[in-house]
């Protein structure tokens, strides 16, 4: 992306405010281009922070959208919320921090906020594109009715993070507009939970925090939809989804209830800061999908903690 860059970076020993203006030209491979941008560098000591949203506000270039990226939750300082008043989008990374559930509603929270006109991102988001679409598939014809009988979900991911778990039940759970019955129960072994589909039946649903390496911390490594069969009886369809040990793709699988079995193996999108980031910045308005999975994590997560009712 061209662009005028603006590198923010906080330094405790940094004397005052300081300014650094470079060209930084890269050349792509595929087709030879060279793509140059402006790099602004502010280093700022604490004291000086202030000073910068008015200074981002002489240096952005008009009639070009701004897009502010924070690699991490939206955090609660100062800083961010006036710099979030003058940009257009705001991308931020839910999973970089192990207590993922915390972030989401601090995004919901920003998501929210109508009082700007700003529209958020999460590269975590961004990287569960390939098990969304690939969710999706699974129900296309002859699969569409399974859909009004799924009895069960389960969603395994690496490490502590459990931002992308909750947002892909989040996801799931706002697109067939379940509701909540049972918030999750937080603990140190699976977190469970149960919500309801439209007519009021149980949909168990377990967060499985696994170690596997080389998988970053939050990865999503498998999906487990289960579903009933279509006379009530025994017996019934799955769909899965399972990270291949090499991280770079995934296997997924439907078998009907009669023991017919589609398997295919896909690449994984690219998971590198870069490439996520750049798709983040195609989108230019609100990215409806993931503010309703916002909503929907909210509304199980908020109701077990009434600190967290409150507070949002």
């Amino acid at each position: 992306h061209p662009a005028r860059t603006i590198i923010l970076i906080a330094d405790p020993g940094a004397a005052g405010l300081t300014a650094e203006v470079t060209a930084v030209c890269q050349v792509r491979q595929r087709n030879l281009k060279q793509i140059c941008c402006e790099q602004v560098l502010l280093r700022a000591a604490p004291a000086a922070e202030g000073r910068i949203p008015s200074l981002v506000r002489q240096v952005i270039l008009p009639d070009m959208p701004v897009v502010l990226y924070w690699p991490g939750p939206p955090p609660a300082e100062r800083l961010f919320r006036d710099l979030w008043e003058i940009v257009d989008r705001v991308i931020v990374d839910t999973a970089a921090v192990p207590d993922g559930y915390s972030a989401l509603l601090a995004a919901h929270t920003l998501a929210a906020d109508r009082s700007g006109h700003a529209a958020l991102s999460d590269l975590t988001w961004g990287r569960m594109t390939t098990w969304r679409g690939l969710t999706a598939h699974f129900f296309d014809p002859p699969y569409a009715e399974a859909l009004d009988r799924i009895t069960r979900i389960r969603v395994a991911h690496a490490g502590s993070s459990r931002a992308q778990g909750l947002l892909y039940v989040g996801w799931l759970a706002g697109r067939m507009r379940w509701r909540v019955e049972q918030p999750f129960i937080r603990g140190d072994g699976p977190w469970r939970g149960t919500l309801a589909d439209q007519r009021g039946r149980a949909i168990p649903v377990s967060l499985h925090a696994e170690s596997r390496a080389p998988h970053p911390a939050g990865a999503l490594l498998s999906t487990l939809i289960v579903t009933g069969s279509p006379a009530g009886q025994n017996g019934g369809a799955t769909f899965s989804i399972a990270r291949k040990d090499d991280a770079g793709s995934v296997i997924a699988v439907a078998e009907s209830e009669h023991g017919q079995t589609i398997r295919r193996a896909l690449p994984l999108d690219p998971q590198d800061e870069a490439s996520l980031l750049a798709a983040e910045m195609d989108v230019l308005g609100h990215d409806r999908g993931y503010e309703e999975s916002l909503r929907a994590v909210r509304a199980d997560l908020a109701q077990q903690l009434g600190l967290e009712r409150t507070a949002l």
